[in-house]
């Protein structure tokens, strides 16, 4: 086995930012493999989250997103964590959020950019592994993010 050096270590890294600077998507996964890695093989149910956003986003630099989860906490159901992806982005996974059961609700307000007309979709991932989806569809009037 190789002893990891300083200036070992100083190369490695040197090569991996030349990698994902000629190449910016080898840094980022795709669509797919951000869901599959968040479902863990279930199959999202299109049910139980509330997407709330403009039919058309005049500034897409900072368009207001709000999901919530239909149903509060209990001492046996809650949600783990929020997902949102913005399908038409050239890095599509926006945000995630993590919750505890002790929170009583999941509920996010944010600001997203966006680089052109797409659909947004959300996922969450119940405590005992279910898996929520909802997708909304935006218009976007200007590009925001430098396409």
């Amino acid at each position: 086995m190789t002893e990891l050096t300083r200036r070992r270590a100083l190369r490695i890294g040197a090569t991996a930012v030349v990698v994902f600077a000629v190449n910016p998507a080898a840094a980022q996964p795709g669509i797919d493999e951000i869901v599959a890695a968040f479902t863990r093989g279930r199959v999202p149910l299109p049910e139980g989250l509330v997407i709330e956003m403009p039919d058309i986003a005049e500034n897409s630099n900072a368009v207001p997103v709000s999901v919530k989860l239909t149903q509060l906490f209990t001492d046996t159901s809650w949600c783990e964590e929020f997902l949102l992806i913005a399908e038409g982005n050239p890095h599509p996974l926006v945000s995630r959020f993590l919750f505890e059961r002790r929170m009583g609700m999941a509920e996010v307000a944010i600001r997203m950019r966006l680089a052109q007309s797409q659909d947004i979709l959300v996922l969450a991932r119940m405590n005992d592994g279910t898996v929520l989806s909802q997708k909304s569809a935006v218009t976007v009037t200007d590009g925001g993010c430098g396409l």
